[in-house]
């Protein structure tokens, strides 16, 4: 038998006599060892000889009797009806010198089903002429059983979050109305003619309100972000921004900033469009509406890139954060929650997993007072 060396591993030739290379093959202990170990057999065809051989641990797995002879004849019994023009196909390929890497279904010789992982080569003599074909199959039912168990569970998980997010949208979109109306109708009442017992509990009913539409929003961001095209694409961050300052200056956030940008470093970035938009919106919301009560609030968002990696940034010299409300927000025990509404428990949790999902990092930068620093590794 002939072996080559290649990078410390021994294969063997395929320029060989197909029959002495079979016969060595099976009676080399080293193949049996491998053979049990992978419980994978052997098979062989010779095209000189016009013979089928199939070593000891292939007859295993096939359940063949010791007395039955296989032939090429008969060797279609060997697979399901299903994939026999499949398997009939990779062999006339290998035969004309194509080599096969497959998984396919086959039987036993009782007519058990199984899967198989299966591989075929040709056999060249010294001349370069086919003389018969080669090759090893594995049983491998359980693995399939078990990765069609995992596809199973998967669909049912997608489809199960599929309707989380549907009933996301539904909820956020049918109690939308309700506390639009109850904001409207606290805007409505006149403070000046209530007790001041009155006045609190209609500031409370007030905050409660926008607390809810900030909680309803990040709701409905949630279901219009699971529906969204998740195909990253070119995006120009200047352009990106307008349309993010168009949406702050269509809602009723407080928009009054001074805002300083620079994206000529890098202009363009690769990403989902609608993760970016909201990440970039949310940053800008946060900013505005943690703004410094004793001066006018400074928004500077800009990008750059250091050491082949992209970063946009988001500063602002609002109230600030504390160390330990940054370890907190960027805490992996905990669901997250907005940098300024604690209540609605998704602001950074959204940002923190959109930009993880796209295998980069969120660094919050902050001292109460001085502002804060949001740093996104894209």
């Amino acid at each position: 038998m002939l072996l080559k060396r290649r990078n410390r591993f021994s294969v063997f030739s395929s320029k060989i006599n197909t029959s002495s290379y079979i016969n060595s093959l099976c009676n080399s202990f080293r193949y049996h060892d491998i053979s049990n170990v992978t419980a994978s057999g052997y098979w062989g065809v010779d095209f000189i000889k016009k013979q089928s051989h199939l070593d000891p641990q292939a007859r295993k797995l096939l359940q063949i009797p010791s007395d039955y002879i296989p032939s090429l004849k008969t060797g279609y019994r060997f697979f399901d009806l299903n994939d026999l023009e499949k398997a009939a196909t990779l062999f006339s390929l290998c035969s004309k010198g194509e080599s096969f890497k497959t998984e396919i279904k086959m039987k036993t010789f009782h007519g058990k089903a199984f899967y198989a992982r299966a591989q075929g080569k040709a056999i060249k003599n010294e001349q370069g002429n086919i003389i018969g074909i080669r090759g090893v199959f594995q049983n491998i039912e359980e693995e399939k059983k078990q990765e069609l168990r995992l596809q199973k569970s998967l669909k049912h998980t997608e489809k199960q979050n599929m309707w989380l997010y549907q009933l996301s949208h539904i909820v956020s979109h049918n109690l939308h109305a309700h506390v639009c109306n109850l904001q409207l109708t606290s805007k409505l009442i006149d403070v000046e003619t209530l007790t001041k017992d009155q006045e609190e509990l209609v500031n409370s009913i007030k905050s409660i309100s926008h607390r809810l539409e900030c909680t309803l929003e990040h709701l409905n961001t949630i279901a219009t972000l699971h529906s969204t095209n998740k195909k990253l694409q070119y995006i120009v961050v200047k352009d990106l921004y307008q349309e993010v300052i168009q949406k702050i200056k269509n809602s009723n956030i407080q928009q009054r900033a001074l805002y300083y940008t620079e994206f000529s470093e890098v202009e363009v970035v690769k990403y989902i469009p609608a993760y970016l938009k909201n990440i970039l919106f949310h940053l800008i919301k946060n900013s505005l509406l943690n703004k410094h009560p004793e001066r006018e609030c400074e928004i500077n968002v800009f990008t750059y890139e250091e050491n082949k990696k992209i970063y946009l940034v988001v500063k602002d010299n609002g109230i600030g954060l504390s160390q330990n409300k940054i370890d907190y927000l960027l805490s992996k025990t905990q669901t997250g929650y907005s940098y300024v509404e604690d209540e609605s428990g998704l602001g950074i949790f959204l940002i923190k997993s959109q930009v993880e999902a796209m295998g980069g990092t969120l660094l919050i930068e902050s001292k109460l007072g001085k502002g804060a620093k949001f740093t996104i590794q894209l």
